[in-house]
């Protein structure tokens, strides 16, 4: 039995050894590292924004770029774009050492695409994002790394918002088309997104000062005209039409400043207010005309009196709740 108990055992051994030897080729590959993803680092410098047009949805940007990387068979400055948007111009390129890494910048001018959120027009604050992707290279050839160098031009200046940075962060942004490159075995394809934020900012009340001053004078005649006997019909009904008219072009300056929207702005919900308002003083002038006609002048004064406070009153609540519930 010790015989056979020792040949077990070597037999045993033999095994393990053979079994050690058969899986060190796999355990060797599994502990090998992959090749890391080439990363190049960007950033970026906004020199200028013009032409915000909410009603376009775009906006246009003068930018300096600037990359960072060690691949020395990469060229980022080449084939980068706007995903959303279309770049104008660019400057030439031109490369240079910095430490170890390879470097340049590029002047950039593109149009870009933006979905502005009118809503809250012309209190409407607003996040505006570019983002940069490579044409080429997919997140598995190459990845973007925010510098945290990017800035923005202290003299930046856009009419009627106040213009501050936002973050700049890089992720990966897949789409659902391998754009016809069948021999890569994939359904989808996914690029390394650099996104750079600008804020900009309503700080005061002026723009709805300016946007709404004549509907707030139309609203104004009409209230007057109850200060007219309700018998002057010229007087009397000429101040209600001619506020109308007013508060109704007023509302065609506001639709050719923005996008076509199912959603009712904030301009608009005050616009159509002011109608609103201006069309009851009429139809009250209507009604006092009629007690006139009936020898009730006395009622027909007290009636206008009441009217136009209490209507004065109630468009000066309507409209400061209108703003509070959309700031």
């Amino acid at each position: 039995m010790s015989v056979l108990r020792r040949i077990c055992l070597r037999l045993a051994s033999v095994l393990g050894l053979l079994s050690l030897l058969l899986s060190a080729p796999a355990l060797a590959q599994a502990q090998t590292p992959s090749a890391a993803v080439p990363e190049v680092q960007i950033g970026a410098y906004i020199l200028r924004l013009s032409n915000v047009s909410q009603k376009d949805g775009s906006f246009d940007v003068d930018v300096w770029l600037w990359f960072r990387w060690t691949d020395p068979d990469l060229k980022p400055y080449e084939s980068f774009e706007f995903s959303n948007g279309s770049i104008s111009s660019k400057s030439e390129p031109v490369v240079s050492r910095d430490g170890d890494h390879f470097y340049t910048s590029v002047r950039v001018q593109a149009t870009v695409l933006h979905d502005f959120d009118v809503r809250k027009y012309p209190l409407d604050s607003h996040v505006l994002h570019i983002y940069v992707e490579d044409e080429n290279l997919d997140a598995a050839h190459m990845q973007y790394v925010a510098d945290a160098s990017t800035a923005i031009d202290p003299e930046l200046r856009v009419p009627g918002w106040t213009v501050k940075l936002g973050t700049a962060q890089v992720d990966l942004r897949s789409y659902p088309t391998n754009y016809g490159l069948q021999s890569s075995g994939e359904t989808a394809s996914t690029y390394s997104r650099a996104t750079f934020e600008i804020d900009l900012l309503r700080t005061d009340y002026g723009p709805l000062f300016k946007q709404f001053w004549m509907s707030a004078l139309s609203v104004l005649l009409g209230l007057l005209a109850f200060r007219v006997r309700a018998t002057d019909l010229d007087a009397r009904f000429g101040l209600g039409v001619g506020s109308i008219f007013a508060a109704s072009a007023n509302a065609f300056v506001i639709a050719d400043s923005l996008p076509q929207s199912a959603d009712v702005t904030m301009a608009e919900q005050i616009n159509f207010l002011s109608i609103g308002t201006i069309f009851l003083c009429v139809a009250i002038s209507v009604w006092s005309l009629r007690i006139c006609y009936r020898g009730k002048d006395d009622l027909s004064e007290r009636l206008d009196r009441w009217a136009m406070s209490l209507i004065g009153i109630a468009y000066v609540v309507a409209n400061v709740m209108i703003v509070a519930l959309n700031t």
